[in-house]
């Protein structure tokens, strides 16, 4: 085998090893092994290193089964325990098995140890994976939660007695009570006064017999505090698996100022029209001031005009977030139940490995939609909020193409594209002076939409330098769009049905997210498409050279080589144990040594007890001292010391403020696995 594996022989006899050590080396194992005899030279052992597989001699004087199974317990650590014994006996074996242990070998039988040692090995990795995926569900799962109780529409779940078991801030500010205690585990019927309580009620009774979905629908009803409230509201059926109605997905929006805007728009529709009836009256009486009065009935005429047009424009607003909305729904419902969906199937111990494989990689992939549809909600948001901000800095083109290549080429090749970067001679070593992120961002948003819209052919990225602008194409072979839908494909909230069954996904959002920011540096963004035949987005950016060098201190260059830093230390400060979690398993492979710090203060106090740190792995939001204000403590002590950031802040501006903290790069999560090693690479070897 061409990796060793390290095996830790627990007994008081050489002999014992030394049989067990060619046993599994004339099965063709590499072994690396060492043997220890008392609890402190098994503690010495477990803290050291890392070990596959323990095999123990059953007899051994000074360390029993129970001591190494509580040895193992302490330090939380899942090492398959394989018992080697002279002592024939079901007893024996049921003895060794009760205490801990994985299997069990007779010592007159060790040719079957490579087979055992083998399916312990594989049975521990399996084991490995399991727990990896449960931690990545668990965070997603969270990441939906905080998600919807941040939208301004109301989203509520109830179950098969009409009672909610959730219910957002927004919901809970609508129905005028004041925590969530108040609301959850009641009806309508007990949260809402009068019929409109009584009437919403049976509606959720009927719906639940039914599974016939409330779409859209007007409801007035008085709140808790008496308060008169209008409400846009749409209720769908949850099935399970085998189509049995399980409870209710409610969500809609307050129009209630939207209804006294239109009663206003009444009351001076009715006004006018009053005015208009006198002023004909008066005419004849008033000959002399008849222009007067025309140019007067002819403002208001105007008046009433821009309100209708106003009026069209909020009603086709709000046709379109409501349109939005269930979009969303069902963007996020789709990921979120394959990933629900395989992690169940993931808690069968029966499952065979190569199908574990397989329902990771949905997870995995169903997880990065799901990120991707998140994304683009806070981006629009802080769109429409006027807080979109561009950070400036060098940026190298090529290095930028090739990451982007590298993003996408899994997702290409798993749907037998032939994904494309064509470098330009004009941008070879080619630097120039725009916002990193942002760039990157318009990329990706234009190739996953190629990726989406393409089901065979190619898909071909690349830029040039022309004048004083560099432009930038993404050419697909994909289904292309229709005529008469070019004028919208850069607005908010529209999706193009390309097919009658409509069986691309979109949320709307990417192609105007491109657009803003191609605006916002300085460009353009077009786009040629023909139906059928496929569709080329150009934009183009202001090209500011720098002298300065495409490659400086911390920038990643991206590479799969194996990692060996065991001489090196690296401190994680992370308050999340799961987060904390990851990161160890990511950097485990590279052999470096470990520390871990719970807060800001706690870090400083490390590193200087430390002195051997290498590099720190800061978060940013922790308790006690945040991050940014232990990074300049540190910086104080050990100004050469490299600390990488690492944050669930995703914005420009928030890598600007780490950066001028103090940190020397930045890493934002949910973090790849390879570019963190490869960032961290950067600044040790």
């Amino acid at each position: 085998m061409k990796n060793p594996i390290r095996i830790l022989f627990i007994s008081d006899k050489e002999d014992d090893t030394t049989s067990a050590v060619k046993e599994l080396e004339k099965a063709g194992f590499n072994i690396v092994c060492e043997r220890v005899g008392t609890k402190k030279t098994l503690r010495e052992a477990l803290d050291k290193k890392t070990w596959d597989c323990i095999l123990e001699e059953f007899s051994t004087p000074s360390l029993s089964m129970y001591d190494v199974i509580s040895e193992l317990q302490k330090s939380s650590l899942d090492i398959p325990v394989i018992v080697i014994s002279a002592v024939t006996g079901a007893e024996t074996a049921v003895a060794a098995i009760k205490a801990g242990a994985r299997n069990y070998v007779m010592k007159n039988n060790l040719k079957v140890l490579p087979q055992v040692v083998t399916q312990e090995l594989q049975e521990a990795d399996v084991r490995k994976e399991k727990w990896t995926a449960k931690e990545s569900l668990f965070l997603d799962v969270n990441m939906l939660w905080s998600l919807l109780d941040k939208m301004q529409g109301t989203v509520y779940i109830k179950d098969t007695q009409c009672r909610r078991i959730y219910c957002n801030a927004a919901e809970i500010k609508f129905t005028g009570y004041n925590s969530e205690e108040e609301v959850l585990g009641k009806t309508d019927q007990e949260l809402v006064s009068g019929i409109s309580g009584k009437n919403r009620y049976h509606d959720d009774l009927n719906l639940l017999e039914s599974g016939i979905p409330i779409i859209n629908r007007e409801e007035e009803y008085t709140d808790v505090n008496g308060k008169i409230c209008w409400h846009i509201s749409s209720k769908i059926p949850i099935r399970n698996e085998q189509g049995v109605v399980t409870g209710i997905l409610g969500y809609g929006y307050d129009i209630t100022n939207y209804k006294l805007t239109e009663s206003t728009f009444k009351r001076n529709e009715q006004t006018l029209r009053t005015q208009n009836q006198e002023y004909q009256v008066l005419n004849k009486e008033y000959l002399a001031l008849n222009d007067e009065l025309r140019e007067s009935i002819n403002r208001h005429q105007r008046t009433n005009a821009e309100l209708v047009v106003e009026r069209n424009r909020a009603e086709e607003a709000y046709k379109l977030k409501s349109e939005f909305l269930a979009n969303m729904s069902h963007e996020i419902r789709t990921p979120l139940n394959t990933i629900l969906g395989f992690a169940g199937f993931l808690k069968d111990e029966d499952l065979r490995k190569e199908n574990t494989v397989e329902y990771l990689e949905m997870i995995e992939s169903s997880s990065l939609q799901l990120m991707t549809v998140i994304n683009d909600i806070l981006e629009i948001s802080k769109i429409e909020a006027g807080q979109l901000t561009i950070s400036e800095g060098i940026v190298n083109i090529n290095t930028l193409l090739k990451a982007v290549h590298q993003q996408f080429k899994n997702q290409a090749n798993q749907k037998n594209l032939n994904l494309v970067y064509n470098p330009h001679p004009s941008t070879e070593n080619l630097s120039t002076i725009t916002d990193e992120t942002r760039v990157r961002q318009i990329l990706c948003n234009l190739v996953d939409n190629a990726l989406k819209f393409t089901e065979s052919g190619s898909i071909e990225f690349g830029c040039s330098k022309e004048g004083n602008y560099l432009s930038f194409f993404v050419r697909d072979t994909g289904v292309g769009i229709a005529p008469e839908y070019h004028p919208i494909v850069f607005k908010p909230f529209r999706t193009i049905e390309t097919t009658p069954s409509n069986k691309y996904r979109g949320n709307g959002l990417g192609l105007s997210i491109a657009k803003t920011l191609v605006e916002k540096l300085g460009g353009n963004l077009t786009m040629t498409s023909e139906q059928s035949k496929g569709s080329t987005f150009t934009f183009t950016i202001p090209c500011i050279t720098s002298p300065q060098a495409e490659t400086g201190p911390g920038k990643v260059q991206g590479t799969s080589v194996h990692k060996d830093w065991n001489n090196h230390v690296v401190l994680v400060v992370e308050d999340e144990m799961y987060n904390y979690s990851y990161i160890e398993k990511v950097l485990t492979a590279t052999n470096i040594r470990i520390i871990h710090a719970w807060d800001g203060q706690e870090a400083i106090d490390l590193v200087i007890k430390h002195p051997e740190i290498s590099l720190v792995l800061m978060d940013i939001k922790m308790p006690v001292m945040d991050g940014y204000a232990a990074t300049r403590k540190i910086k104080e002590l050990r100004p050469q010391l490299p600390i990488i950031a690492q944050t669930a802040f995703a914005f420009s501006e928030d890598k600007e403020k780490a950066l001028n903290t103090g940190f020397d790069n930045y890493l934002t999560k949910p973090t790849n696995h390879d570019y963190m090693i490869d960032m961290i690479g950067s600044y040790i070897k």
